[in-house]
């Protein structure tokens, strides 16, 4: 819940509609785990001093342009204070692992619009940009 709640507190820099709260935190995870189950898929929860400090979700998910599969990381956190310290590049590297052990050739995982950080991270890692959402919020 925590990890979540941080999750939301670090995006809220580049979307309003984050909302670092307990009950935002507990209806997210909740719909987080049910997909993950639903699609046979994985979550990985790193620790330090048996304590998490971050987690990655991912599951197969169909990309029907291609008439294949990939792999999606829906969700990966690491808590503010063990950023930098390769754990966010250890859980993306155990989903890979996965995915590879599933059979699939491609995984993908999303970034938002000015985290530069972030996605310097996915990049380093040989993830390269494949396609740009936009969004408009429309009056009532």
């Amino acid at each position: 819940m925590a990890l979540m709640i941080e999750l939301q507190e670090f995006e809220r820099q580049f979307a309003d509609r984050a909302i670092p709260d307990r009950a935002f935190a507990a209806w997210y995870i909740d719909r987080l785990l049910r997909v993950v189950e639903d699609n046979d898929g994985l979550l990985l929860v790193a620790t330090k001093d048996g304590v998490p400090c971050g987690f990655v979700a991912g599951f197969p998910e169909e990309e029907p342009e291609l008439r294949d599969w990939y792999y999606n990381v829906a969700e990966l956190v690491v808590s503010e204070s063990d950023r930098s310290r390769g754990i966010g590049r250890q859980l993306i590297l155990a989903m890979e692992d996965a995915a590879r052990a599933r059979g699939l050739k491609r995984i993908g995982i999303g970034v938002l619009a000015g985290s530069d950080r972030v996605h310097r991270l996915y990049t380093a890692l040989g993830y390269r940009d494949y396609a740009i959402n936009l969004r408009k919020e429309l009056a009532p």
